[in-house]
C-alpha cells in the first residue's frame, strides 16, 4: 500500500494489483504529465517519491510536496515503500530499515509537520495576515469522492474587512460565473467548485447570501447581474429545497458527497 499526496493535502492509500508495482500502474496516475520523475526520500527511508513532470499548470501547483522533494511538484505525489518495488527494478536497499507499518507512520507524520511549518511560515508573514482578513473564512467539512475538499461559507461569520475589501467583489463575480453555468436546484447550494475544492452554503443561508450578492453589484452599477441573481433567488426560494427540508448539520467527512448533481 503507497501514499498518495493530492494538492488539497488530502491523502489517499493506493495498492498495486500483486505484490509490487507495474510501470502501468505507477504511470496511470499521470495520464497528462510527459513523464514522471522519482526521487529517494531521506527523511523516511526505505521510500521512493514519484511525480510528474512536464506540465506545470500553476493552478495545479503541489505547495505540501514541493517542500517534502524539494522541487517543483504539479501533480499528485506518490509515496512507495520499498517493499512494493520489483526486486528487478535494481532500485531498493539491500537492508529494509523501516517496517512497512513504520513507513505509513512516517509519512503521516512528514505531510502533518509539512504542513504545519508551511503554515507556521505564512501566519508570521505580516501580508499574508492582513490578507487572510480580506479572504472568504471557510470550514472544511468533508471530501468529494475525486477528493476535492468540500469547505461550507456562512455569510454571518465573515470578517468586515472581507465585506469591505475589493476581494468581496473580486469573489462575487467568480461565485456569479459558477452559478450562471451551473443551476442550483438540490442541496447543498454550491457556489463554487473548480478540481481542488467545493464552497457550499446551509439552505437557510442561500437567500441572505444571494442577497448580499445582489447588493454588491447594485452598488456596482451591474442591473444586469443583478437582473439574473434576482431570477437565481426566485428560482432558489420557489423551487428549491428550502420550502421543504433544510441542510440538517454538516457533510459526513466519511461519505463523499455527490458533487456532480449541480453542474451541468
Amino acid at each position: 500500500m503507497s501514499v498518495l499526496l493530492y494538492m488539497n493535502g488530502l491523502t489517499e492509500n493506493y495498492n498495486p494489483s500483486n505484490l509490487v508495482f507495474t510501470e502501468e500502474e505507477i504511470l496511470k496516475l499521470f495520464p497528462e504529465f510527459k513523464a514522471v520523475k522519482s526521487t529517494r526520500l531521506m527523511s523516511v527511508l526505505n521510500t521512493w517519491c514519484v511525480y510528474g513532470i512536464g506540465n506545470n499548470n500553476i493552478e495545479e501547483f503541489n505547495k505540501l510536496a514541493s517542500e517534502i522533494v524539494k522541487d517543483s511538484v504539479f501533480s499528485t505525489l506518490l509515496f512507495i515503500h520499498d517493499t512494493e518495488i520489483d526486486p528487478s527494478w535494481n532500485a531498493t536497499d539491500n537492508v529494509i530499515y523501516k517496517s512497512y507499518n513504520e513507513f505509513l507512520v512516517g509519512i503521516k507524520n512528514l505531510i502533518d509537520e509539512t504542513a504545519l511549518l508551511v503554515m507556521s511560515e505564512m501566519n508570521v508573514n505580516p501580508e499574508f495576515e492582513e490578507k487572510r482578513n480580506s479572504l472568504p473564512q471557510l470550514t472544511p467539512v468533508g471530501s468529494t469522492s475525486d477528493k476535492r475538499i468540500i469547505f461550507a461559507y456562512n455569510p454571518d461569520d465573515q470578517t468586515k474587512n472581507f465585506y469591505n475589501a475589493e476581494e468581496f467583489y473580486k469573489f462575487s463575480q467568480k461565485v456569479y460565473e459558477y452559478l450562471v453555468k451551473n443551476k442550483q436546484s438540490k442541496e447543498p447550494f454550491t457556489i463554487y467548485s473548480d478540481k481542488k475544492a467545493m464552497i457550499i452554503i446551509e439552505s437557510n443561508k442561500v437567500k441572505t447570501f444571494l442577497n448580499t450578492l445582489l447588493n454588491q453589484f447594485q452598488s456596482k452599477e451591474d442591473y444586469e447581474i443583478c437582473t439574473n441573481i434576482s431570477k437565481i433567488i426566485k428560482d432558489w426560494v420557489n423551487g428549491g429545497v428550502t420550502k421543504t427540508q433544510k441542510l440538517r448539520g454538516r457533510p459526513r467527512k466519511t461519505k463523499p458527497l455527490n458533487d456532480t448533481k449541480n453542474e451541468q
